[in-house]
């Protein structure tokens, strides 16, 4: 198949936050700032259903496959098991707010050892749904609620379009006819490490592969279409690579067969960090702060025992890190967090360490084994990365589309000063103000282009868009239905795929 990039220029006006930060630092500036109503407001959302091409969209989707939405870092809802109280993804009423000592205790992973930080029964919070929307709620009155979109604007477009919700659970939901396909919104505890999730990724898809009333409508064999966002592309990746395999160990890793590219036809990445980003360092140094005012804060020793934080790490080339000598350094080496103090390591968090780890006879013994457990979860971000990182031919039918921003300066390049403990970073490439274009690209050598990428694209477009705009864009909507849909559509009908992608170049205008 002839691989062909198309770079597609968007004008936007920017947002400024950007993945698990802009969820909640843009609407708690919001409610700060007192401009809830105007983000409130509705506003058009494009899906072709309404727009000259609804007949061809008709037919279109009768030939497409289910979708699976999989959403970023920060994009599920978290809650108390116990209670059913939201600990992430909402505000106010019936909600834990951030930062106290009872939202500290629930949001960090268990600091014990020899416990696995991913298994769920250790934990009293679990994954409710996908972050559709923040309900922002300081009354107890449900109807005093008031909605920010996150993830909706991409559900609802869908749903227009035609396809169908559906649950896992719905046994005796309505047949589904040929021409109304179910889309599903896998929801996860993004905590967790990525190759775990990949693993619930795989459990999931094994049961809507089992669904009766799914397998009826098909007229071919059952696959699906994966449209993920942020580091629910990592999760998708993975899953694609390995299926329900896990992460291994050096002695023992998965086998790299594709067996979960078996069951996907297209997955479409959105702001994809394929190669990390120096944002998730930052956040595991200073701790996490929703709001540019600083009022509230996630503490580096609450998200520094979260294993997928340490998997969104940058690869060298993208972070170009030096030390005062300007000799390169390697972030992910648990000797320099340890001589930095950095994340679980800072003495100002032995307070919060206390909090999240009480068990413990001593601070000494405390601070023992939280050294050890960022050693392990650096060591097992490595592993994640060089599964990730190794080039391998996916199955021929498999399709990688990517939708990545260029709309802001995006840090690039970091110096680390050893002995005053000091760092400072620099913006200098272009991106989406959380990922670089290279990471989004995978580019095998972002100093190298000559290279190439580890993914095989199927067609690349950059829209000029923040890292969450891009999902929220009805110019990313425009571009997603011409590649999932109408060119399928019309280069069948032309009867020539290649000639239609080299020759064609749809804008949306």
């Amino acid at each position: 198949m002839k691989r062909n990039n198309q770079y597609s220029t968007w004008k936007r006006s920017s947002l400024s936050a950007v993945a698990m930060r802009h969820t909640f630092r843009t609407i708690i500036s919001i409610v700060m700032t007192g401009t809830v109503s105007s983000c409130a407001n509705i506003k058009a959302i494009y899906s072709p259903a309404v727009g000259p091409m609804s007949n061809d969209m008709a037919a279109a989707l009768k030939d497409s496959n289910p979708l699976i939405i999989i959403p970023g870092i920060g994009g599920s809802k978290l809650i108390d098991l116990k209670n059913g109280k939201v600990a992430w993804g909402d505000l106010g009423f019936n909600a834990y707010w951030p930062s106290t000592e009872k939202d500290n205790k629930l949001l960090a992973l268990p600091l014990r050892p020899g416990v696995d930080p991913s298994q769920q029964e250790i934990n009293r919070i679990g994954a409710k749904s996908v972050l559709d929307t923040v309900k922002l709620n300081f009354l107890p009155f449900k109807s005093q609620s008031i909605d920010i979109d996150i993830y909706r604007t991409l559900f609802k477009s869908l749903v227009t379009a035609g396809y169908v919700p559906e649950t896992i659970n719905a046994e005796n939901s309505h047949r589904l006819s040929p021409s109304r396909k179910p889309i599903y919104q896998f929801s996860y505890d993004w905590r967790k490490s990525n190759a775990y999730n990949a693993q619930k990724l795989n459990e999931y898809i094994e049961t809507l592969s089992t669904q009766g009333s799914l397998q009826a409508q098909q007229q071919k064999p059952l696959k699906f279409d994966l449209v993920c966002h942020s580091m629910g592309c990592l999760v998708a990746r993975y899953y694609l690579r390995y299926g329900g395999q896990g992460l291994g160990t050096r002695q023992m890793p998965p086998n790299l067969d594709w067996r979960g590219g078996k069951k996907v036809e297209n997955i479409i990445m959105v702001a994809p960090p394929n190669k990390g980003s120096l944002d998730t360092l930052f956040d595991l140094i200073e701790g996490f702060h929703p709001t540019r005012f600083k009022i509230l804060k996630y503490p580096a020793a609450v998200i520094g025992t979260m294993p997928s934080m340490y998997e969104l790490m940058p690869r060298p080339d993208i972070a170009r890190a030096k030390n005062q000598y300007g000799e390169t350094i390697d972030l992910m080496n648990p000797q320099l967090w340890q001589t930095m103090k950095w994340g679980l390591l800072d003495p100002e968090q032995e307070r919060i360490l206390k909090q999240i780890a009480p068990g413990y006879q001593s601070g000494s013994q405390r601070y023992e084994y939280a050294m050890s457990m960022q050693s392990k979860l650096l060591n097992d971000a490595q592993l994640f990365h060089s599964r990730l990182d190794i080039k391998s031919s996916p199955p021929k039918d498999l399709n990688f589309w990517l939708f990545a921003g260029v709309g802001a300066l995006t840090d690039s390049q970091i110096t680390v000063n050893t002995t005053t403990r000091k760092w400072t970073k620099k913006s200098t490439e272009a991106g989406d103000g959380a990922v670089t274009r290279p990471s989004a690209y995978a580019m095998t050598d972002a100093t190298s282009a000559e290279e190439g990428t580890i993914i095989d694209w199927s067609n690349a477009t950059f829209l000029y868009s923040d890292h969450m705009g891009l999902v929220q864009s009805n110019a990313f909507l425009v571009n997603f239905y011409y590649t999932l849909f109408w060119r399928k559509y019309l280069s069948t009908k032309s009867g020539n795929r290649d000639l239609y992608t080299e020759k064609e170049d749809f804008n949306g205008q």
